[in-house]
C-alpha cells in the first residue's frame, strides 16, 4: 500500500530534525573548508590532510547517521551529506587537477621563433618598453584617483 502525499503545517519533530541537519551541514562545510585550505601550506602533509578531511567527514557522518538516534543522528545525517557535498565539489579538481586548473603557457606566454613569428630586435623592444612605460606614467594620476575614489568606502 502506498504513502500518501499530504502538505501541512511541519511538526515540532520535523523542525527540530531540519534544523539540525542543517547545523550539521554547515558546521562540517566550514571545518573541511578550513582544514583544506590550510593544508595547501603545509608542504608535504597537504594531499593526506585534505583526503583525510575530505573523506573522513563522510565516513564519520554515515557512522554516526546509523548508529545514533535522535538528535545526534540527525546532527550526523547532517555532517554526512555536508561531508559528502564539498567531497563531490572537490573531486574533480584534486583527482584531475591539469585539465581544471589554470597554468601558463609554456615559455611563459611568449612565442618562439618559428615559420611565420618575426621577433624583435633588441632596439625596437627597448622602444616598446619605453613607450609602455611613458604611456603609464601618463596615466599615473587618473589611476591614483581611481583606487582612491573606489577604496574608501571598500577598506
Amino acid at each position: 500500500m502506498g504513502q500518501e502525499i499530504a502538505f501541512a503545517a511541519p511538526r515540532a519533530e520535523e523542525m527540530t530534525k531540519t534544523v539540525t541537519g542543517i547545523a550539521g551541514a554547515g558546521i562540517t562545510g566550514v571545518v573541511e573548508g578550513t582544514v583544506v585550505m590550510f593544508a595547501k601550506g603545509m608542504g608535504a602533509l597537504e594531499p593526506i590532510l585534505s583526503w583525510g578531511v575530505l573523506l573522513g567527514a563522510p565516513a564519520v557522518g554515515v557512522a554516526g547517521a546509523l548508529f545514533t538516534r535522535g538528535m545526534l543522528g540527525d546532527l550526523c545525517q547532517g555532517v554526512a551529506a555536508g561531508g559528502t557535498a564539498i567531497l563531490g565539489y572537490s573531486l574533480p579538481a584534486m583527482l584531475a587537477p591539469e585539465l581544471l586548473g589554470r597554468r601558463a603557457p609554456a615559455g611563459g606566454g611568449q612565442l618562439g621563433a618559428g615559420p611565420g613569428v618575426k621577433l624583435l630586435g633588441a632596439a625596437p623592444a627597448a622602444a616598446a618598453n619605453a613607450a609602455a612605460r611613458a604611456a603609464g606614467a601618463r596615466f599615473a594620476p587618473q589611476r591614483q584617483q581611481a583606487a582612491v575614489s573606489v577604496g574608501l568606502g571598500y577598506e
